[in-house]
């Protein structure tokens, strides 16, 4: 009974889970870009357990920004993207799992193409949760034939209540990373009316050595784009180079 306990208790899904309360705060940066009439400011960026986390394990970068209209005329922003280090540009996501799922393939990419990676702040495996699931999988198609055929005999109704307790848990946590990822997210395109400013988080799937964050829109008739450069971020996601 108490491996079936702990095991069950094992698979909360920990990609539901929100950030403990103890998480230090973001760091700010508030780099800006300008071309009248906007300003774009790039506040801060949140990575996979890096400051400002707010979920547990968020697989994508989060970009806070803030955009002024300092015009005497609406603004319509339209677009986003953010190149990485081998020049592709990648576009803001709209839902956290599709997100998520976009930074395993993209991940794999770059992997296949010789970039050395890292997720988020620590050498921290992408793949991780995969590969726990994959054995998991593998105890329990396992478990079917000796040990589990004890353990199902023995305690049936309490298998059966935990494992819908998980089901039950993970939900509702998938249900407020949802509902988070809703408040911050900064929809575009979107409207600055003249003199005023938004702030708002892009969600961009991990990616290594961006290079900038460019942002296109019009001002009345006239089209403009804010690119503003991420130099101080090009080891991001990368493993450092060993030292000679």
């Amino acid at each position: 009974m108490p491996a079936l306990l702990v095991l069950t208790g094992c698979v909360t899904a920990k990609k539901y889970r929100l950030a403990k309360p103890n998480t230090p705060p973001a760091k700010l940066l508030n780099w800006q870009a300008e071309t009248p009439p906007v300003e774009l400011t790039l506040q801060t960026v949140i990575i996979f357990k890096g400051p400002g986390s707010w979920k547990r394990e968020a697989r994508w970068d989060e970009y806070r920004v803030q955009l002024a209209n300092h015009g005497d005329q609406p603004a319509m922003v339209d677009t986003a993207a953010l190149t990485d280090l081998q020049g592709t540009p990648q576009f803001p996501g709209t839902e956290p799992w599709a997100l998520e799922q976009l930074s395993y393939t993209n991940w794999d990419k770059y992997g296949k193409k010789g970039v050395k990676l890292l997720a988020g702040a620590g050498a921290l495996m992408l793949y991780g949760v995969a590969v726990e699931a994959a054995a998991l999988s593998s105890f329990l198609a396992g478990g079917a034939t000796t040990g589990a055929v004890v353990i199902v005999d023995v305690i049936p109704v309490v298998a059966v209540v935990d494992i819908a307790v998980v089901a039950v848990m993970n939900h509702n946590n998938k249900v407020k990373v949802q509902e988070e990822f809703n408040r911050r997210r900064l929809s575009l395109p979107l409207t600055l009316p003249p003199g005023k400013s938004v702030a708002g988080s892009l969600f961009f799937p991990m990616t290594p050595g961006p290079q900038r964050l460019r942002l296109k829109g019009r001002s009345g008739d006239t089209p403009f784009e804010l690119v503003l450069e991420l130099k101080p971020l090009a080891g991001l996601h990368l493993k450092p180079a060993a030292a000679k």
